[in-house]
């Protein structure tokens, strides 16, 4: 974070500025980048009537704290992961059409909420997010939101004096090893992808860091060693190509692509 500047959504090296693209997000999440802007209103007056009537039922209230001298926590519009669990873990065979629905709408919240729209403390599933899957074949732009969302949190993060962050870490992570050589893992196997021969389900870039060697050093002497080097690297460690430039068959080669789902075609592509 210390290389983040909010005010250009961009990292400052001494080579110059880089930052995550469309290109990239739909490179590594496979999420559209075109389709409708995901804009909405946020305010959550009546969150939790519209809530019940679009799943059946809503968290239960949150206890008042009993101390007086004790400050009132902030109440989040949205429900505990550990509800989600309890209530909509699993579907009975005999369910109706409806309750399919209901079960795959409370599905699809739980997995964006934990991984595209992550809020850093990784305990609540915000409304809103249920909110835009109201309608299921909305063909909201959702890479455009996931890219938007994580400039927001990395421009927050990198104000505020304590730690923590939020948005797609995994697009983050992935992008970092791709573009720069500072903490990079080392990649152990490629494990192999069973719907290979289907072109409408192979695997996205993020399948090339899929089984790696984990480090387990002290995060503070790691902070200080990868800071370093951040600070000491040259032109010639950036990877600044487009990852199309690896398909360069199969997808337009844009800086930000008007391709919606770009997709690893072989292992081969991934050495």
């Amino acid at each position: 974070m210390d290389h983040w500047r909010p005010e250009t959504h961009t990292f400052h090296l001494r080579t110059g500025e880089i930052t995550v693209t469309l290109q990239d997000m739909a490179m590594i999440t496979g999420l559209p980048i075109d389709g409708n802007p995901l804009c909405m209103n946020t305010d959550s007056d009546g969150w939790r009537a519209q809530m019940h009537a679009l799943i059946g039922m809503v968290p239960p209230e949150p206890r008042e704290l009993e101390a007086k001298d004790k400050k009132k926590e902030r109440v989040t519009a949205g429900a505990p992961f550990t509800w989600i669990q309890s209530n909509f873990g699993t579907c009975t065979e005999d369910a109706n059409e409806d309750t399919v629905k209901t079960y795959a709408r409370v599905y699809m919240w739980y997995v964006i909420s934990k991984t595209m729209f992550t809020d850093g403390t990784g305990k609540n599933a915000p409304w809103m997010w249920l909110k835009a899957l109201t309608v299921f074949d909305s063909k909201w732009s959702w890479g455009s939101a996931t890219l938007a969302y994580l400039y927001r949190q990395l421009d927050e993060a990198c104000c505020r004096p304590s730690g923590g962050i939020g948005g797609c870490m995994l697009a983050l992570s992935i992008w970092s090893w791709e573009r720069l050589p500072v903490g990079r893992p080392k990649i152990v196997k490629y494990e192999d992808w069973d719907d290979k021969h289907d072109p409408l389900r192979r695997p996205t870039w993020a399948y090339k860091w899929d089984v790696l060697n984990e480090t387990m050093d002290d995060p503070s002497v790691m902070y200080k060693l990868y800071k370093s080097e951040l600070d000491a690297i040259t032109p010639e460690q950036v990877n600044g190509h487009c990852i199309s430039d690896y398909h360069a068959s199969i997808v337009t080669r844009y800086q930000f692509c008007v391709l919606s789902h770009f997709v690893v075609q072989s292992e081969s592509d991934v050495h």
